[in-house]
């Protein structure tokens, strides 16, 4: 008897909590304006600003004051959804989201270059389940960590699981088991992708 849970060719599987965390995910957006234009960072990414609300020192020494201002990167979900729809194999998916992501990245030092609309948030950090695939990309993850790295982390693999065309049945291998928090300094970010 065929399992269930498996979809046949033309059928997705999501799973049964669908659409309260898309729900979530659309109100959040909503309120952290993740969804307007200015937000919008190449094909991959969108970037709130917002002020630190503590000093801390990063990984690389730089000290972020209460206060300061610093860019959150979040994935743009709707794009990142577009590039599974031409039933590419996941190699061929996962080489062009990278090329997305350098190419937000490109975008996002050209804003934060001096005299762009970004040229004073002093770093960038996102809090993400995919921190060993950041890491190669020069963000370095926080000391002290963050508050619930299991639950976000939990969270996070609901969202993929209910935006992703296989479901929640899609292979794990990059997946970390808890969230982190990495940052990369205006500075790297400049002198990497500029």
């Amino acid at each position: 008897m065929a399992d269930p849970r498996i979809a046949s060719p033309g059928r997705r599987v999501h799973p049964w909590y669908r659409w309260a965390v898309i729900l979530y995910d659309r109100a959040y957006r909503v309120v952290h304006g993740l969804d307007r234009p200015p937000a919008q960072v190449g094909p991959a990414l969108c970037v709130e600003v917002r002020c630190s609300r503590r000093a801390c020192r990063l990984p690389d020494g730089t000290r972020i004051a209460s206060g300061d201002r610093v860019g959150v990167i979040h994935l743009n979900n709707a794009r990142i959804i577009a590039v599974h729809v031409n039933g590419q194999p996941p190699l061929a998916i996962g080489l062009e989201f990278r090329r997305w992501f350098l190419v937000s990245l490109r975008e996002l030092a050209q804003l934060a270059a001096d005299g762009g609309p970004l040229a004073d948030v002093r770093a960038f950090c996102a809090i993400t389940i995919f921190h060993r695939g950041l890491a190669r990309l020069g963000f370095h993850p926080e000391r002290d960590g963050i508050v619930w790295p299991g639950l976000t982390a939990a969270y996070q693999r609901a969202l993929m699981a209910s935006l992703h065309p296989a479901g929640p049945l899609r292979p794990r291998r990059v997946i970390s088991a808890g969230a982190r928090r990495l940052w990369m300094t205006r500075e790297e970010l400049l002198s990497r992708y500029t």
